[in-house]
Order: C-alpha cells, then structure tokens, then sequence
C-alpha cells in the first residue's frame, strides 16, 4: 500500500463535492479519488461532518452526502479496524489521541484541527517505532510501512501551516481537485505595440501572426507606437492551430452600443461587450458560436453591468426568451436559511446588485434620489420603472438559487453565474450541465475575493471553468484591469 493520508473535514468535503457532481448508482465514495493508499479520517472530523450536515445551503446537503458515503463504507466492515475503497485502498477512522499526549506535544485536545495534527503525528510516531510489530490496533505492520508517508490533506491554510511549520507534519491542499501548479491564467487579452508599416501590413491582410502560438479565441489590441489611440487595430485568434488571429472590424467594437447608451470604457469592456453580443455573428446562435464566456475583474470593472446590459439587449432582439441570474449561496453573517419569508424574499438581498444594474441601465433614479426636486425629469409623486420587477412579471428574469439547480433545463436562456469564485467544480458542473439548446452561459469572478473556506485561488470554480475550457473553440476567456466604478471605488481598491 502507498501512502497515509490524512484527511480533514475541508478535504472530505471538496472530495464529496468532486465525486457527486452526478448523483448515481456507478458513482463511486470519495475514497476512490485517492487510488490505493491508506486513508485515515480523525474521529473529530466525524463530529464537524454532523454539525455541518444540520445547516442549510449546498454545505449542508454536502456533509449530508458526506455521511451517507461513510455509512456505506461502514457497511462493509468495522472503519476502526478499516475497509477496502473502490481502488484497492484502505479507509479508515482513528481514535481520539490520548489527552496526555496530545498536550506533551504542545496541542490542546479541546481545539478541532489540534486533534487532526495530532492524528498524524501518532501515525507517524507509530510507523517509526513499531517496524516489524502489531500496532495499537493489532495490525501487523509491513516490513516497508516505515518508509510510507503521512500526510496531512486540508484545504485549510492555517492548519497546513501549523501542522508542517510548528509539528513538522507533512500537509498538503487536495491535488484532484486544483488546477496545475504551473497554470497561468491567461488575461485574454494581450496588447502588442508595432510600427506605423506594420500596422498598415496587418489591416492589409486580414490576419496577424503573434510571436508565440496564441490560444483559443485570444483576443488582440495592435496599436502605432507613434499613434497608439488612433492608428489601430483588433484581432481574434479563432482558429488556434493556425497561430494565427483574423482581423476584427475596428467599428462594430468601438461604437458598439447595448441597451440604449451602454457601452466599454476601456478595450478590454470593449471587446467583452462585443464577445457578449455573439463575436460579430448575425445568427448570434450559429453552429460553433460562441457559447461560454469567463469574466474576471476585480469589485467596480463592470463585469456584472456590462454582462447584464448585453443580456437585456439580446433579450429585446429575440436571441432569448429569458435571463437567469443565479450564484453560490455563501454565508457571510447569518446563514440564508435563517432568514424569514418565502424563498423570493429570501433571495432578495442578493437579488438588489441585479436591480441596481438594471436601473442603470434603464437610466431611471431611484426613489430616494433628489427628494423633492425634478431630477432627470422625475417627479417624487411619480412610481419610477422597476425594470427587475417588470422583467420578473413577464417571466423574463429568474435568480435561481444554485441550491435548486439541479433538474433544471434552461432552453433559450442567457445564463450568468455571478460570484464563480465561492463556487467548487461539482456545483459548476451541474449548472453548465443544465444549459439546453440555444442557451448560453457567462461564468464572472474575481479571484482576490474568495469567501469559501474550502476554496483557494487554484481550487475555484472561476479557475476551473477559465482551465476546462481554455482550448474548446466555443469559449471565451478575458479578464477586465481597470475599475471603472468611480473615481473613489478605484482609489479604495489601491489605497485600503
């Protein structure tokens, strides 16, 4: 048998996540992620496994889902003494450590993610002094087992950095479900500065060669060093293979408008403006069209406005028959599931960024903007235009929580997963899974504000949907710098 991993209640989660993406018979139990090694999970963990499966969200129903794979596993024979995984391996669960113990080695045994390292160290300890013999559990022990690795696997920083900087127990994050080490989340855009004769030689030709090959449905800003704003041009490599990138008509970019007055600040909300009305296709559902387009930004860049504004004007041009706005339920403060009402006003905290935008873009104050006073013609006495509640009339708009997703179909819908970053692969999975014929989905994040304990800027799902899709020719990818919010937004974002 290779190695020992230890796993937190983190790891156990974001393994159960990966594995029932799909909820079905051949579905296999996390353990079967980890191949033929040895799995151990501390007794603690099973008491935060209960605890967690009593909330309410997608971390609840995880941890129930948790307990139902370890009650299947348990079937199969006493985990104390330990059960063969679907690989081959072995799992299972080991007893508290002796309080005596756990203090020598300067742990407290009331403390949760103390007991986990001190697990690991008792293995480790155990392996080292019981070579050739029966350990505590009367399991005799390999001829090799003292060169087998303990590992401890969390995907909880501070507890990985305990365990390896103050006990000296290996720790690592869970590999399955992170992106490469060595990945480079590319921008999607890349501006390249040339001659005037260059230029000129490009707009000629209809095509441009960048250096290096360039990836799929890269985006490219060629400009005069001379004259940079206005002797320029734009390219889009839609064919990677060829490392090449056809010429983008210069003027259905920079003046394109959506909803009434919007449009980009700046090229990159340019070219995202002008990926989320089709690409420059005028069957915007053509075979091989775009279908799939990855936002990321920080807070103020317009990536939620800009992606909203184009959704309402495909919406008016009969591309789709209706919006659905949906995002992880992550709990900051009071768990959702404490909040009184019915599951609209439930939703309805979440649901003010979406009217925000709307009033925006429809160009209408709100209530509470000039008081008293005629501001853009509106009167105090007059009931301004709620375009969210208009659209949600009309059965136009729907924010579905991610909680209810599955089972859905959505048919002709212009789908936007706000806030991709609090999400894991399982739940990204079942949503771009729920995308019928005619539909397309835009997955926004911002990889410097994660709020998921369980995730890292390498195991999101923001990350997972910009690495799975890089090179299918039906995706887009760009990432927005600027922050165009207002002036203080962007002096907030430097300063604090």
């Amino acid at each position: 048998m290779g190695k020992i991993f230890v796993l937190d209640t983190s790891a156990i989660i974001s393994l159960v996540q990966d594995v029932t993406t799909f909820r079905g018979s051949s579905s296999p139990g996390f353990a079967g992620v980890l191949d033929d090694n040895e799995i151990v999970i501390p007794r603690v963990v099973l008491d935060e496994i209960h605890e967690l499966s009593k909330e309410s969200g997608d971390r609840g129903k995880t941890a129930s889902e948790a307990a139902r794979q370890l009650e299947k596993y348990a079937n199969r024979g006493q985990l104390l003494d330990g059960v063969e995984t679907e690989k081959g391996g072995k799992l299972r669960i080991a007893p508290r450590p002796q309080s005596q113990k756990v203090v020598a080695w300067g742990l407290k045994a009331t403390v949760e993610d103390h007991e986990i390292i001190a697990t690991a160290i008792e293995i480790e300890d155990r392996i080292k002094g019981s070579h050739g013999s029966a350990n505590a559990e009367g399991v005799e022990l390999e001829d090799d087992d003292d060169e087998r690795n303990v590992i401890l696997i969390s995907q909880d920083r501070v507890l990985r950095v305990l365990a390896r900087s103050v006990y000296g127990v290996q720790a690592e994050e869970l590999r399955s479900v992170c992106a490469p080490e060595n990945l480079v989340i590319e921008s999607g855009y890349t501006q390249r500065v040339l001659s005037a004769e260059e230029i000129d030689s490009v707009i000629e030709r209809g095509v441009y060669t960048p250096q290096k090959p360039p990836f799929t449905n890269q985006f490219f800003h060629l400009v005069d060093k001379e004259n940079p704003n206005v002797h320029y041009c734009y390219a889009m490599a839609r064919d990677a293979a060829s490392g090449e990138a056809e010429l983008i008509d210069r003027s259905s970019v920079d003046y394109l408008k959506v909803a009434g007055e919007v449009s980009g600040k700046n090229t990159r909300q340019k070219l995202l403006l002008w990926a989320l009305m089709g690409c420059g296709e005028s069957d915007p559902m053509v075979a091989g069209g775009v279908r799939l387009i990855t936002v990321s930004g920080p807070a103020g860049s317009g990536k939620s406005f800009l992606t909203l504004a184009a959704a309402w004007e495909r919406l008016e041009r009969g591309h789709f028959e209706r919006i659905v706005i949906t995002r992880p339920m992550v709990d900051v403060g009071p768990s959702m599931g404490y909040l009184p009402g019915t599951l609209e006003e439930k939703l309805r905290p979440w649901g003010g960024p979406v009217e925000d935008n709307l009033r925006a873009i429809v160009h209408v104050p709100s209530p509470d903007e000039g008081r008293g006073s005629r501001r853009s013609g509106v009167h105090r006495s007059q009931r301004p235009f709620d375009a969210k509640a208009w659209l949600e009339m009309e059965d136009r708009l729907e924010l579905v929580p991610l909680t209810y997703i599955r089972g859905r179909t959505f048919r002709r819908c212009f789908v936007i997963l706000e806030e991709a970053q609090n999400l894991e692969r399982g739940p990204l999975k079942v949503l771009l899974t729920r995308l019928g014929e005619g539909s397309i989905c835009v997955v926004i994040g911002d990889r410097s504000q994660i709020d998921n304990q369980f995730l890292s800027k390498r195991n999101n799902g923001l990350v997972h949907a910009i690495n799975a899709f890089r090179d299918w020719p039906q995706a887009v990818h760009i990432s927005l710098e600027e922050i165009v919010r207002s002036d203080l937004a962007q002096a907030a974002d430097e300063l604090l």
